[in-house]
Parts: C-alpha cells; sequence; structure tokens
C-alpha cells in the first residue's frame, strides 16, 4: 500500500462515467490529501460532471484537451486510465524514469482484505460477472460488484468488510497494471480469449498474455476457472500456481435462455461462485431471477410483432455470430444494423453466417467499413450502406415485418459516431421508445 497524503498524484485519463476507473482513482487521491493532477485528451465540456465533482478540491487542478510529457517528471505516483496505452510517450517516459505506476483496480487490490474474485474474457465477462453477484447474494453473503461494469471499486472501497466477497470485471486493459504490480484475485475466472483489440496489441499472444495476467500472481492457494474448450486456457491450466477448475457448457433441462454464449456464461459463473462459497439453492434462486443485462442482446421492446434487440457491446465479430445465432433460428427475419471503427479485426467468418441466415445488412459508415464490403462481395451479401444509426433503423423498421428482429450488433467500435458503444445502445433504445 502506498500512502496518499501530500503525495504529487497524476490522473492520466479522467474518463467520461460518473463512477469510472479515472474519476473515481481522482475523487479518492483527493479525499486523501494528495495534490492531484488531472490530464484528459477531451476538453471540460465532454467532461463535464466529472469535471464539476473534483473542482471543490482546492488541491485539484486540471490540464484538459491534451496531455504533457513533463507531467509526467512531476508526478510521485500515476494512475493510468486503461485507454492510456503503454506505447504512448506519457507511459514511456514514465517507465524510463521508473515512477510508480497504479489503477483504480491495482490499488483497490492493494488494499482489499476481503477474498477477491476477479473475471476476464474477450465475451461474457461482464455478464458472468453479475451472475457470480448475485449467486452469491442469493447465498447470504455481503457481496460488491465493480471494475469495467463501469463501477470503480475505489467507489465503495471504505465500506468492504474482511468477510465480504468483491466481484471484479476485468478487462486486458486493466489487467495490464494488476500484471505489473504484481497481482492477482483469490479467485479468477477465464470466460474465453478471441480476437479483440488488435489495433491495441501487436498479436493475439500480445492480448492473450494481458489477460494471463489475472492468474499469473497468483499463490498455490488461489483457484482459476477455465473455459475447456478455449485453446489459450488448455494452455494456461498447466501454468497456474494453484487449483484449476474447468467449465463447459451445458445445456440444463427447462433453461430459458438462448444461445451457446449464454450457456457457457452460466456455466462459468456456477463454478466461480461454487468456488467462492455459493449454494445450490443460491444458485438456483439466482438464475430464476435474472433477466440479463442492458446493453448485451437486450430486448428492448416488442412492437407490432417485431423484436427489438440491443447488443451494443458486441463490438467483435465473434459477439456478432453469437447474436445471429441466438435470434436467427427463432424469428422470421433478421434486420442487422452492422459496423463503425475497426479494431484490426477479421469480418470473413461474421460474413458466412450473415449469408447462411440471409440476414439483411445496413452497414454504417467508419474505418471498418471498407474491410467489411470486401467480405460482402466474396459471398455476394446484400447490404444498404447508411449514414447513421437513425437511417439503419428506419430502413429497417420500414422493411421489418410480424416475426423478424432488428439487431443492432455492430462487430465494431462507437468512435466516430459516439463516445463509447453505451451511447450508441442508448440512441438505439431511444428510436425504439419514438415508435
Amino acid at each position: 500500500m502506498t500512502l496518499l497524503k501530500n503525495k504529487k498524484v497524476l490522473i492520466l485519463g479522467l474518463g467520461q462515467y460518473p463512477k469510472g476507473s479515472g474519476v473515481s482513482a481522482a475523487l479518492y487521491c483527493a479525499k486523501k490529501g494528495a495534490e492531484v493532477l488531472v490530464s484528459d485528451l477531451k476538453g471540460p465540456k465532454e467532461l463535464g460532471t466529472n469535471v464539476a465533482a473534483l473542482k471543490k478540491y482546492a488541491h485539484v487542478s486540471f490540464r484538459l484537451g491534451e496531455h504533457r510529457v513533463h507531467d509526467i517528471d512531476w508526478a510521485d505516483i500515476i494512475f493510468r486510465n486503461p485507454r492510456v496505452r503503454r506505447s504512448s510517450p506519457e507511459m514511456k517516459r514514465a517507465h524510463i524514469l521508473g515512477k510508480h505506476i497504479e489503477s483504480d483496480i491495482s490499488y483497490f487490490m492493494s488494499l482489499c482484505e476481503a477474498k477477491i474474485i476477479g473475471i476476464t474474457g474477450t465475451r461474457g465477462k461482464s455478464t458472468t460477472s453479475t451472475l457470480v453477484y448475485e449467486m452469491l447474494r442469493a447465498s447470504g453473503k455481503k457481496v460488491w460488484l465493480g471494475g469495467n461494469i463501469l463501477i470503480s471499486p475505489l467507489t465503495f472501497i471504505s465500506k468492504v468488510k474482511r468477510q465480504d466477497v468483491v466481484v471484479l470485471e476485468l478487462s486486458s486493459w486493466l489487467l495490464e497494471t494488476t500484471g505489473e504490480r504484481g497481482i492477482s484475485p483469490d479467485i479468477a475466472c477465464i470466460t474465453n480469449v478471441m480476437r479483440d483489440h488488435l489495433n491495441s496489441y501487436e498479436n493475439m499472444d500480445e492480448y492473450a498474455e494481458a489477460k494471463a495476467q489475472i492468474f499469473r500472481h497468483q499463490n498455490e492457494k488461489g483457484i482459476l476457472i477455465l473455459n475447456a474448450r478455449d485453446a489459450f486456457c488448455k494452455k494456461w491450466a498447466k501454468e497456474a500456481p494453484g487449483l484449476v477448475k474447468f467449465f463447459t457448457k451445458k445445456q440444463m433441462p427447462g433453461m430459458r435462455y438462448r444461445g451457446e454464449h449464454m450457456q457457457a456464461n452460466i456455466a462459468a459463473a456456477i463454478e466461480t461462485a461454487k468456488a467462492a462459497g455459493a449454494t445450490n439453492a443460491g444458485i438456483k434462486k439466482a438464475l430464476a431471477q435474472f433477466t440479463g443485462l442492458k446493453d448485451r442482446q437486450e430486448v428492448v421492446a416488442i412492437k407490432k410483432g417485431v423484436t427489438y434487440i440491443n447488443d451494443t457491446t458486441a463490438s467483435t465479430p465473434d459477439g456478432v455470430i453469437a447474436a445471429i445465432k441466438t435470434f436467427a433460428p427463432f424469428s422470421k427475419n433478421v434486420h442487422l444494423i452492422f459496423g463503425g471503427n475497426d479494431k484490426e479485426l477479421e469480418y470473413g467468418v461474421v460474413t458466412k453466417y450473415i449469408k447462411k441466415y440471409h440476414v439483411y445488412v445496413a452497414l454504417l459508415p467508419g474505418t471498418a467499413h471498407e474491410k467489411i464490403v470486401k467480405e460482402f462481395k466474396k459471398l455476394h451479401v446484400v447490404y444498404t450502406d447508411v449514414v447513421d444509426m437513425k437511417s439503419a433503423f428506419i430502413l429497417h423498421k420500414k422493411n421489418a415485418e410480424k416475426g423478424d428482429v432488428i439487431l443492432l450488433s455492430p462487430g465494431a467500435t462507437s468512435f466516430g459516431q459516439f463516445a463509447h458503444e453505451f451511447e450508441r445502445g442508448e440512441k438505439f433504445r431511444e428510436l425504439v421508445k419514438k415508435i
């Protein structure tokens, strides 16, 4: 643990989420008496409420609209927002100078005396984390949920007791810093490792190794829950310091959740929750009450027989495949809102599923557009170019009939048209409400 009082703390990336990593770290450090400098590439207008929350502290100053490398020299401690990459000039300078680098997650984990469950994976980590939280809560335990699910654990650190359990959803970016600090959770779960964020990593091995930090620093008492069908997980089973358990998707009698991905999420959650002391009764109760998460294959409404699905967090081709496989077999036609900005991913396989299920595509603009069109032309996939979400929505609404699905599952990032994927999902919900 590093004391913060009178330390010079640089928050590198404030962020826009009200309980996100950057602003939560800034507020925590300010309350602990640190001299805080907040740096973000966005301006005060875009960061509005988060800047306002910090302005009441006299020892907090701001550097907005830019990062400056010389601020690294000034700082005693740097809290790195997940979106500030290690390859940035600022982080390169920090490593050269041997600066103390933290994230809200690494700092929380260094302080927390309660049992910590960490969950990562390319797909399913939010759903699995929430299910584990609900299963433990239904088993009578005091549980806290935070991390990449848009709630920094620093927002509740003062309330956590030793006998509690903390569930953290952990992205590869968050795990980079915990790995650098040599920290892993007591119980770790990896749902899967698929192609993603290859605009941020050199290759799949580098991306996978960031994920692997979730167990690399466990001791012999650690527990690692792995996907029995994932190639990386099979390899990691031999490298884990502690106990390894596997999960595999199961078709459970009477289950009301569609999709192979959801079966796998549930299996992962059950194995992880049991490792943390969940009861069979608690697990059954949580599953009976769980209705899914916003923005993840979310049924927004059924109007005039047309089902509107918001799957905005499907920002990879694998996510789109999961959505198509979930809804196409049970609907007359699928009308897909697809495209956006590229993450150096491949669109060949998802194109085959679009062709197989005769999916109607409205294709959004963005840096992934050319790559997607190239794959579409190979299989003669018919699509319609649209200028924005509203145009795509209007097109599909006009053509959809009773029994059809209108599906927002972009397979790409939202940047260029939206601040983040959740704003994209909210726009879709707004369009549905106006019908």
